[in-house]
Order: structure tokens, then sequence, then C-alpha cells
């Protein structure tokens, strides 16, 4: 086995890129921030961690970490994780900072269990998500209103709501709203409108043929109405007319009616990941989302 560290993002990918894409939608997170860090090596704030693994047959670990986010695992199956022990001798020899681990269940699990013996700290399963895929969107029926681009005068309300998204998502209504904040200036933000907005969604992390949906919030008063589900249709469209073959996004695997919207719309389930997050003995560590 042949662990490399990259100090740069370029020099990940190319190494890689060609085995995560061959399941591009699975992996579109890494792969999306990775390709974000090339265009934008200080995107994150931080110095990112960028890792490899490779054996004969090719690549059999890949890492991506942005502190203070979870670390990002992929495998190329779920039968061979013994590059896993070398991502781990080598985050603690270089005392980088790991509060969980993002992947499929099997790869989080197994690292978890690594991870747990080497440091002595708890591992805690958090949130179960499932990564959808939509290639064709299936219109649903039309509320009142127009799909809009969000527009700066949208400001407090796109942060008071990306607070609310926080909140129901990961029990923090603090995220770090710089994120939100630069979705809205790259006109990457939009709103349902009916009479005033209603609903939010954004698009983010562009792959080589596909790109994400996030942010998805309508406050509970408006909820019920179909203005979600007509926005995110929108938005997934307009990803596909513009050149894309595929939109992805994530559900939180408990929530029934979420996960029921978007498979009414076209979405369907290519994988399902966990976090793991990691608490040492003194008190746990915030683990915060990749934006």
């Amino acid at each position: 086995m042949i662990y490399t560290e990259h100090r740069a993002a370029e020099g990940f990918l190319a190494l890689a890129q060609s085995a995560i894409e061959r399941q591009e939608c699975a992996n579109a997170l890494m792969l999306g921030i990775a390709l974000r860090l090339v265009r934008e090596p200080n995107a994150y704030g931080s110095q990112p961690y960028l890792a490899t693994v490779e054996s004969a047959e090719g690549i059999r670990v890949a890492a991506v970490m942005t502190p203070p986010h979870r670390l990002q695992l992929y495998t190329p199956d779920d039968s061979n994780f013994e590059g896993l022990g070398s991502v781990a001798d080598a985050l603690l020899k270089g005392k980088w900072p790991v509060p969980g681990v993002m992947a499929r269940e099997a790869v989080a699990q197994t690292f978890a269990s690594i991870w747990s013996r080497k440091t002595g700290s708890r591992c805690r399963t958090g949130m179960r998500q499932r990564i959808h895929e939509l290639r064709e969107v299936v219109p649903p029926p039309q509320p009142c209103g127009e799909f809009a681009q969000a527009i700066d005068g949208n400001l407090e309300l796109v942060r008071r709501w990306a607070c609310g998204f926080h909140q129901d998502c990961f029990g923090d209504g603090r995220p770090d709203l710089r994120h939100a904040e630069e979705l809205l200036r790259r006109g990457d933000l939009f709103l349902w409108v009916d009479g005033d907005p209603k609903s939010m969604a954004a698009r983010t992390r562009p792959t080589p043929h596909g790109q994400c949906i996030s942010l998805v919030y309508t406050p509970p008063e408006y909820r019920r109405r179909g203005y979600a589900t007509a926005l995110v249709a929108r938005l997934s469209q307009r990803i596909l007319d513009g050149g894309k073959q595929f939109c992805t996004l994530y559900t939180n695997l408990s929530n029934a009616t979420s996960n029921s919207i978007y498979r009414s719309i076209g979405y369907r389930g290519v994988a399902d990941v966990i976090d793991v997050h990691f608490e040492a003995e003194s008190g746990s560590h915030q683990v915060q989302p990749n934006s």
C-alpha cells in the first residue's frame, strides 16, 4: 500500500478523480469539495486534508477533510479496508482534528473502530442519509406563485432561513452564514414566491456531470402546500437544462416526508451514508456539516 498526502487538490484529483467518478453521484460531495479547492484553495478557511492510498489494483482509499468539518472517505467496495489504518495513522501523526467521519456504513464503522482503538474516543452514530440522483424531472402539481432567483434584498431572509435549515437538519441553528451569503452573491439561491417568498433552495458543488441541490427550506407556517416540491423540481430542471446530466441531493432517512416528496419528482436513491461522531472522554466535538 502506498499512502500519499497531497498539499493541493490538483495532486489529489490526478490520482483519485477517475476512480471517484465511476460512481460520481454517490461521491459527489467529496468530488465537489475537491474541485472547489482547485478553483478556490482557501474556500473552507483551513488547510484541507487530502490523501490517497494505492495498491497494485489502484486507489483503495481517498480521504478529504476541511476542518472543522468531518472526514469524507471513499473506497471502491466493501471488501478491503486495509488502507483505512494508514489514513488514521497519518491523521494522528499530523495532529489533525477529526470530529467525525461520513461514508457508506461499512466504511464509516470500520474507520470509527480503528480510530477509537487508536485514540480512546467514543463513537456515536449520527444521521443516516440517502444520496439521491435525478436525470429527468417528473413535473409536480403547481402551487400558486412562481420560481425566482434570490436577490440582494433577500439577504436577511436567507440568513434566517439558513439558520432554520440547520436547526431542522442538524439541531444547530448557528450555521456558517458565509456559505449562504456566497450562494446568494453567485446567483445560486432560488425562491418560490407566492406574494412573498415561501421556500428556498440552492444549487452547489458542481461536478463534471452533475450538481447538488441543498439548503431546501420552507418555514413551518408555509409547509404542506407544495412550495418546496415545485421549487426543487424547477431548480433541478434548470440544472439539467444548463448541461448537467444529473442532479443530486441528500435526505435524512428518518424523514419519510422529504424522501417521498423527492421521489415524486424523479429522484431515486443511489447510496446510503452515515455520520459517526467522535467524542473524547472530556466531552463532545461539534461536528459541522459540509456545505
